[in-house]
């Protein structure tokens, strides 16, 4: 085999991690509260000493380090993410992938993620903005990676110990991002006041972004038509604005893409906000229908999240990253059971970052949430 991967773990602990997430989903308990994070290439290559720039040169040299991520998450963080012998693994691109497929040139440096960068700069530009073909920009790359990575995993062999596992490559998608967070992405900070001054161009370019986002959308699924378990879409750009402003410029069009791709799936109305997202808690719980707010922001009180969201959607969060990073195993098991206390008896809870695990997270961190997800147990009147 021209890969081999082995992964010091077991397959027991899989059916446990496998048991906690199908319960979550049917908001039940097994034996404790499921942990999971948002822990992505730029935590891992540090810790291999590999500039992250490194990481987009070639298709193979990218797969054969997100093998060495997962092995070294599966191995050393202790979660729920392994449910099975069946290793995924998919083309990543950061948040570049959307803005650079809608237009945007994207910016790389040595050591940090790719990131869009502004490629339109006057409301006449915007209003000329034309739609992209499906598999423009870095999308295209995607797809082509993914094809290529077909390929690769029928030249892996995984095992775990004794037991023989499988790599395959996990589904295609268009990235994950929401119209307005792609027309920040595209405008910039003007897009902000744009919305306020001219609104209907606005409006006509979110319906352009969202039609074009469909359309990838629907050719990835003609690649690669296999079912998906959920859909959701990040609105961190929304956190600044009002709810009104959001229920005029991001509520349409995001409820046109989940009634497109999550009307048939129990999780196909899932909203990622890093930020604060307490003034727009009652727009995404009654007009949106979100069923999972996915780690979500540590700047909202566990508490609230739970009062204003905890028993409409699935919670996944919120522990601060940062407190994460630099605070001791002490603190960090602390905010892990307040997160626990507050949230996990509104059924179906997740606990993990709020959000997006920094680099030079120490493991300590992430025992000491396990530890606090192990103590707390189960709530004393769990579903």
């Amino acid at each position: 085999m021209r890969f081999e991967l082995d992964i010091d773990y077991s397959p027991d602990e899989m059916a446990a991690s496998r048991a906690r997430m199908q319960a979550r989903a049917e908001r039940r308990y097994v034996d404790r509260v499921p942990v999971n994070y948002c822990v992505v290439p730029r935590y891992f290559a540090p810790i291999f000493g590999v500039p992250y720039l490194d990481l987009f040169g070639d298709v193979e040299t990218h797969y054969y380090w997100l093998l060495q991520f997962a092995k070294y998450q599966i191995e050393n963080i202790p979660c729920d993410y392994m449910t099975g012998t069946t290793l995924y693994i998919h083309p990543y691109f950061d948040n570049a992938v959307p803005p650079s497929a809608q237009g945007a040139e994207i910016g790389w440096t040595e050591g940090s993620p790719p990131r869009a960068l502004a490629a339109i700069h006057t409301p006449d530009q915007m209003e000329a903005f034309q739609v992209a073909e499906p598999d423009a920009g870095l999308r295209g790359t995607v797809i082509d990676w993914w094809q290529q990575m077909k390929t690769l995993v029928a030249q892996t062999r995984l095992t775990f110990g004794n037991t023989e596992g499988h790599v395959d490559v996990g589904c295609l998608s268009t990235g994950g991002l929401s119209a307005h967070m792609l027309a920040v992405d595209l405008v910039g900070e003007p897009f902000y006041w744009w919305m306020l001054e001219y609104p209907e161009a606005c409006h006509r370019f979110l319906a352009k972004i969202t039609q074009g986002e469909i359309e990838a959308e629907h050719l990835m699924r003609r690649i690669d038509p296999r079912l998906r378990g959920g859909y959701g879409l990040a609105e961190d750009s929304a956190q600044i604005i009002s709810p009104a402003l959001f229920r005029a410029f991001c509520l349409p069009y995001t409820a046109r893409m989940f009634d497109a791709f999550g009307a048939e799936l129990a999780n196909g109305r899932a909203i990622h906000i890093c930020g604060e997202s307490r003034h727009l808690h009652a727009v995404l719980r009654d007009e949106l229908h979100m069923s999972a707010f996915d780690i979500f922001g540590y700047m909202v009180p566990p508490q609230e999240a739970a009062a204003n969201l905890g028993y409409s959607c699935l919670l996944w969060g919120n522990i601060n990253p940062m407190l994460m990073k630099d605070g001791s195993p002490e603190q960090v098991y602390a905010a892990a059971r307040e997160c626990l206390e507050a949230m996990a008896p509104c059924g179906g809870y997740m606990v993990g970052d709020g959000a997006n695990v920094c680099p030079g997270t120490p493991l300590a961190s992430f025992e000491a949430i396990m530890r606090a997800a192990e103590d707390y147990g189960l709530p004393q009147d769990h579903p």
